[in-house]
This record gives C-alpha cells, sequence and structure tokens, in this order.
C-alpha cells in the first residue's frame, strides 16, 4: 500500500540561492536555468517549475493594498481561482509570517498547471515587496511548498544595492514560459 501512495511523488534536488541585490534567499531546484537574474526581475525554470520574483519598491501597504494588488496581478495573468482553495482556506491567503515576511497568496491553476501567486512585504524595508510567481508539474507540489517557504530575507539593514527607480511599483509583473510537460490538477494550497 505504501508504494502506492508514493508511485506519484517526485522529488528535485533542492538548493540555496541568493539574490544579493535584494538580500533574498530562497531554496529552488539546483537545475534551474537562470533566464535572467539582475534588479528587475529574476526568472528561472526547467521542465518541471518556474520561478520568477518580481520586486517592486514603493509605498508601504497595509493588507488590503496588498490583497488588492494580488487578485488584480491574478486576474491579469489569466489565473483561475476559487475564492476557497483546496484545503478551505479563502482567497487570497493571509500570510502573517513567512520567515518574517509576511503578505498574501492565490493558489490556481493556468493551462492545467499549479500555480501560486504570493506577494510579501520585505521586513527589514517595508516599501520593497516581491511578487512572487511559482507554476510547476502537479508531481512537484512537494517541491514548489519548500520553495515558497524558504523565502528569507538576509541581514537586517534597511538598503540594497540597486536604484530602482526605473522600475514604478505600478508594473505589472509579466507572464512566463510554462513547463513543457503539461498535467492536469486542481487548485493547491501552499501554505
Amino acid at each position: 500500500m505504501f508504494a502506492i501512495l508514493c508511485t506519484g511523488v517526485h522529488a528535485q534536488s533542492l538548493k540555496a540561492w541568493n539574490w544579493d541585490i535584494y538580500k533574498l534567499k530562497f531554496k529552488a531546484p539546483d537545475d534551474l536555468d537562470v533566464k535572467k537574474s539582475d534588479s528587475t526581475v529574476f526568472e528561472a525554470g526547467n521542465d518541471n517549475m518556474y520561478l520568477d520574483i518580481y520586486p517592486r519598491r514603493g509605498e508601504q501597504m497595509a493588507y488590503n493594498g496588498l490583497k488588492s494588488s494580488l487578485v488584480k496581478w491574478a486576474n491579469d495573468e489569466g489565473l483561475y481561482y476559487q475564492s476557497v482553495n483546496a484545503s478551505g482556506q479563502s482567497q487570497p491567503i493571509y500570510i502573517s509570517n513567512l520567515n518574517g515576511f509576511w503578505g498574501c497568496a492565490i493558489d490556481g491553476t493556468e493551462n492545467t498547471l499549479p500555480v501560486t501567486l504570493l506577494l510579501i512585504v520585505n521586513p527589514n524595508d517595508p516599501t520593497i515587496k516581491f511578487y512572487i510567481r511559482i507554476n510547476y508539474q502537479s508531481q512537484y507540489y512537494h517541491d514548489a511548498i519548500a520553495v515558497l517557504q524558504s523565502f528569507t530575507p538576509m541581514g537586517g539593514d534597511n538598503s540594497t544595492t540597486t536604484n530602482n527607480s526605473n522600475n514604478s511599483n505600478t508594473n505589472k509583473p509579466k507572464t512566463t514560459t510554462k513547463p513543457k510537460k503539461k498535467k492536469t490538477s486542481s487548485d493547491v494550497n501552499v501554505f
């Protein structure tokens, strides 16, 4: 019986990644192909998972502002999600403490693949927010959870080494290429 339950479970080897420009660390598959990593975006993926991080600098936002921004992003991206996810949590899901970050998340699907959108506030500089998008093959659900739960601020100072003045916080994150293999899946709960 145990073998039957585990046949659909896959795992990728995760390693620590640092996005030094924003003093952000996280775990992600060790074989991600980095498409772009600069002061405006971190985009990387492999055949099983894509991870995009879009930093935005601007005014401080309360939860309702974050929630509205995340819902707008989800709608702009064509993300299918329900007001209550598969675990019975109302969406967007409020995140009170993700390794010091706070924010909200939406679990849904796009082109039959699971997608989670996460919007978190930098605890060391509340004017910096990270829009995070992860989509993945459904059998890599546990890896996606590990990635999303790994976001951690590095250090405690309030500065970054980037002048992000050309990147307005009103710009919405861009859609990225999807993993090549497509599997049907239902909404998933990441947190």
